[in-house]
């Protein structure tokens, strides 16, 4: 579904993205750990263009990002749905305006086929009952979770998450990992850049191990928790399994 080649991303003399390459299968998830700084989010950003990567090529389901038009790639964006650390909802609309915008302005679903989507998908992440609240009458959890309800809105072939619960208190992570633990399990295909080293042992079907502007390490969760063969993921993981 994604293949990266040679991936490179400079902000003026400062190497972000150093070569990097991976592929990512239909249905698959794709953890992406490692250090702060070392460009896990940067490279999330550049699979659909929100940051323009300086060299190398995205291909998503065939079509090479690189070569679109402005026009033409909002038309792929439609199908990568984005979920970011700081929620990026709408204040001034309901939960259920948030929810119902996108199908109905990109879409052009009618307001009868948005909303009865938007219900379904609040029930999908548990809060049916917020559907007229404002953003800022709902907690760091709730806002992320409408967010992925936001982003499924769109019937996206792939989800990219930007560290979804770092910007969360700790009580309210555990609800936000149990709705993409879900989609992982009804085979939505992911890439997911998190601090949470469980949600990655226990949803991933590879881990990416970044650190320095390339990925250092891949494997499967077994094989890159239990056995890291990089001293760089081995230096990494001593610290973070430690805390």
């Amino acid at each position: 579904m994604l293949k990266i080649n040679q991936l490179v991303k400079k902000y003026d003399d400062n190497l972000v993205l150093n070569g990097v390459s991976g592929d990512v299968e239909a249905g698959q998830v794709i953890v992406v750990i490692g250090p702060s700084g070392g460009g896990k989010s940067t490279l999330l950003r550049c699979l659909n263009r929100l940051e323009e990567p300086t060299g190398g090529q995205i291909l998503f389901e065939g079509t090479d990002l690189m070569t679109l038009s402005e026009k033409e790639l909002d038309q792929i964006r439609t199908k990568m749905g984005m979920v970011f650390q700081n929620f990026n909802l709408f204040p001034n609309l309901t939960v259920m305006d948030n929810l119902r915008l996108a199908p109905q302005k990109v879409k052009k679903e009618s307001a009868a086929e948005a909303t009865k989507q938007a219900e379904a998908l609040l029930e999908r992440v548990g809060l049916s009952e917020k559907a007229d609240a404002y953003v800022n009458q709902l907690s760091g959890g709730q806002k992320q979770r409408i967010a992925i309800a936001r982003a499924l809105a769109m019937s996206p072939d792939v989800l990219l998450f930007d560290e979804p619960t770092s910007a969360l208190d700790p009580e309210m992570v555990g609800e936000v990992l149990k709705v993409m633990q879900d989609l992982a399990q009804e085979g939505m295909t992911m890439v997911v850049v998190t601090h949470e080293m469980g949600f990655a042992r226990e949803v991933a079907d590879e881990v990416w191990f970044m650190a320095d502007s390339q990925i250092v390490e891949k494997g499967t969760p077994e094989e890159l928790f239990d056995h890291p063969q990089e001293p760089r993921t081995q230096q990494f993981l001593a610290q973070v399994l430690a805390q």
